[in-house]
């Protein structure tokens, strides 16, 4: 028997981080603010470790004699694995198969793995704001204008006529401190009937340089940089979003499938009550006349008709199960389950589990997806409260600027560009910019916002923590008391299986023609119906166990781990993310975790967990 990997699943892949250009203080900023998200679990640790190794068990008074071993198989486990005649064409499937049918084809899954993709490229766009930014501008004009005084021409002309020609070139950027920096070349001519421009014409040329450097409010790299690091943390927030929805779809899938199971298992109960009530009937009804009564063959003939009843809403449910596996997996090969018949190869299993439920609950705090998001918009939260504190400071910035110009006659600029370098010497300027609204009342009201978003933040993350500590705790007594309910339905299909046999045995060897038989006979179809119900009843507390099992392993956030990256994107093709990663870096702060069909199958398959392979 091969065991199946959901409950078990710990997936991993490779961590690495996108290599943007971001300054080491950035990552001292993160730093800080994670540090404080992450002391922030110390007293949570603190009452993990009251808590009791074991999980209580609260059925010791009454469950004392129960064995704690494995459950026998039971009669309909290995044919529910096989053909039972629904469909002629059969495809077996299995947990493996049918995660991996939705990891690959799922238009769901599809969807939500480019979330990610999405969100990262704030990223680049928030750092491509330093990006250095070149431009080019150029103008002609050509001017005729009534002359007003003889200042402007100096001579008797009644028009002015100017020909202008400039253009510029150059380079824009913004420092990661804070600093504008600029560097452009202007070059041009001007010709025109004014007496007074020498010579006439001309060319102009002039390379300027200018920096502009915040010293307070807008200065320094954390500052500037804060909404990359936003949107760093948002990709992280994202990532915990997106593992939390294929945890979800991945346990649809898995409750779909013994949905299977259940439907198939009860079809087959149904179908030997069915088999039970038509030999009844049949005997009596060859023994009419002899022994049996008119009023016992209708009797039977009802339990007939309506165990035929049942047994159709239980195909019915089987085809269900099937169309919603299709649904969710979203499958080429599922595409015509309505004309197959899926037949399931994992049998629920019947083992009882150890729990620790003080290491279940340390794991929770480390693992959840939901506490890892809070944490995130902790870390998102502070880093807005210190961009808001930089704002409130009054705006005082440097100016500086220089440059260096060339003029030389006939239009040549080229001559003028060689001049500016040799003749005269640069020119410079340098002053301060001051600026303080009166009252500061936006600034201020800002970060009263950031502070109280923060302290919003921080409850949410103790919420989110105590729903880990009750989750947990709730999983585990579940699953504990899943099995022991287990046991005792199979209890209870014993106990009634012997009545079944009694009151056969009784009917077949001791008829009484009398109306005591009529009763003899509304007691055995009746506990055959018990029989049946405790049989269904008993699958219903399989499943149950195996979901328990699950979903304490998602409260414990280890349904899906992501501790590593790979590059390949969730097309299945190598972008050109390949260039810029850097495979041994870690980066556990920004959580660039990478979703990719390879490494989400592939998990499942290394780790195995508590479910048994139909021999």
């Amino acid at each position: 028997m091969r065991s199946w990997g959901l409950a078990f699943a710990a997936m991993t892949c490779t961590l690495a981080h996108a290599q943007y250009p971001v300054d080491a203080r950035v990552d001292a900023l993160q730093s800080a603010t994670e540090n404080h998200a992450v002391s922030s679990l110390d007293p949570y640790r603190a009452r993990a470790t009251l808590l009791p190794d074991t999980v209580p068990n609260q059925f010791a008074s009454d469950t004392s004699d129960i064995p704690v071993q494995p459950v026998a198989p039971m009669w309909w486990e290995t044919p529910v694995g096989d053909s039972i005649g629904l469909a002629e064409n059969t495809m077996p499937v299995d947990i493996h198969s049918l995660i991996e049918m939705a990891l690959v084809s799922s238009p769901y899954i599809q969807a939500i793995l480019t979330e990610p993709q999405i969100q990262r490229t704030e990223i680049t766009i928030a750092d491509a704001e330093f990006d250095s930014l070149s431009f080019v501008e150029s103008k002609f004009a050509d001017t005729n204008d009534p002359v007003g005084s003889r200042l402007t021409t100096g001579d008797n002309s009644d028009r002015f006529r100017d020909e202008t020609l400039s253009g510029a070139a150059g380079l824009r950027r913004k420092m990661r401190a804070g600093g504008q920096f600029e560097m452009s070349q202007q070059a041009g001519y001007q010709a025109n009937n004014s007496t007074f421009l020498t010579p006439n014409p001309q060319g102009t040329t002039r390379l300027e340089f200018s920096f502009t450097q915040p010293l307070m409010k807008d200065r320094g790299t954390t500052f500037n940089q804060t909404r990359i690091l936003l949107a760093q943390l948002e990709v992280g927030e994202i990532n915990a979003e997106v593992r939390a929805n294929l945890e979800n779809h991945l346990v649809d899938v898995a409750r779909a499938y013994w949905d299977l199971f259940q439907a198939r298992a009860d079809w087959l109960q149904r179908s030997r009550l069915l088999e039970s009530a038509n030999h009844l009937y049949q005997i009596l009804l060859s023994r009419k006349g002899v022994d049996s009564q008119q009023r016992q063959i209708l009797r039977a003939g009802v339990a007939v008709a309506g165990r035929r009843s049942d047994l159709i809403r239980a195909e019915a449910r089987i085809r269900n199960a099937q169309s919603r596996l299709r649904m969710l997996t979203g499958s080429e090969q599922l595409r015509f389950a309505d004309q197959q018949e899926l037949t399931p190869q994992d049998h629920p299993f019947t083992i009882p589990v150890e729990l620790s439920l003080r290491e279940s609950v340390f794991t929770a705090l480390e693992h959840r997806a939901d506490i890892n998001q809070s944490i995130r918009k902790i870390q998102a939260t502070s880093a807005r409260v210190g961009a808001a504190r930089n704002q409130v400071l009054p705006r005082l910035d440097l100016i500086l600027s220089s440059y260096v110009a060339g003029l030389d006659g006939d239009r040549s600029s080229l001559r003028a560009f060689e001049n500016q370098f040799s003749d005269g010497r640069p020119t410079y300027a340098a002053g301060f910019l001051f600026e303080l609204p009166a009252g500061n009342r936006a600034s201020r009201a800002r970060l009263n916002r950031s502070r109280l978003e923060m302290t919003r933040a921080m409850y949410e993350f103790q919420q989110t923590t105590e729903v880990a500590f009750a989750e947990v705790e709730i999983a585990a007594r579940e699953t504990q008391t899943a099995f022991a309910e287990m046991v005792v339905k199979q209890q209870s299909i014993v106990a009634q299986k012997r009545e079944v046999d009694y009151l056969q045995q009784r009917w077949e060897l001791l008829p009484d023609p009398n109306e005591s038989a009529i009763l003899l006979i509304d007691d055995l179809l009746d506990a055959q119906e018990r029989l049946a119900d405790e049989e269904r009843a008993y699958v219903n507390a399989q499943v149950a166990y195996v979901m328990s099992w699950v979903n304490l392993r998602k409260a414990m956030g280890m349904l899906l781990r992501f501790d590593h990256f790979s590059t390949q994107d969730v097309t299945g093709e190598i972008g050109a993310a390949d260039s810029y990663l850097d495979r041994d870096s870690a980066d556990q702060l920004y959580g660039n975790e990478s979703f990719d069909e390879e490494t989400l199958m592939g998990s499942w398959y290394e780790t195995s967990g508590p479910s048994e392979r139909a021999p």
